[in-house]
């Protein structure tokens, strides 16, 4: 067992209890019980499958090797087009809906002023 293994699990808490704690400060228990048992439940499924599946070992944050390393980045890359792909059509719906898009434009643009500073940087570091 090493300190990473323990700091996602504590991590997960951490966050369960950021969901969940204004919910039951506003006395909405139940929910609030209800996030942390979500983010608990996450951490013991990634704590307890780690060794038996690569998949649950990499999203637990154990990216030893490079072919593992590759599978992260093809995955942030695939997630990113999605991410982008519901923001322009969210985007699209609103405008045509005739409702407030300013949300969706402001993530997209975000998105894209991101991608583009770190594709800038990251092809002047090497």
């Amino acid at each position: 067992m090493t300190t990473k293994r323990w700091f996602f699990a504590a991590f997960c808490l951490l966050l369960g209890l950021l969901l969940g704690v204004p919910f039951m400060v506003r006395g909405e228990v139940v929910i609030g019980l209800v996030f942390v048992g979500i983010m608990a439940g996450y951490a013991a499924v990634l704590l307890l499958t780690r060794r038996h599946s690569e998949t649950t070992a990499m999203l637990s944050g154990e990216l030893g090797d490079e072919r593992r390393r590759l599978n992260e980045l093809r995955a942030r890359g695939a997630m990113a087009n999605v991410l982008m792909t519901i923001l322009v059509g969210g985007f699209l719906v609103q405008v045509w809906r005739g409702e407030d898009h300013t949300l969706f434009a402001g993530l997209a643009a975000a998105a894209g002023v991101s991608y583009g500073i770190a594709l800038f940087y990251f092809s002047r570091r090497g």
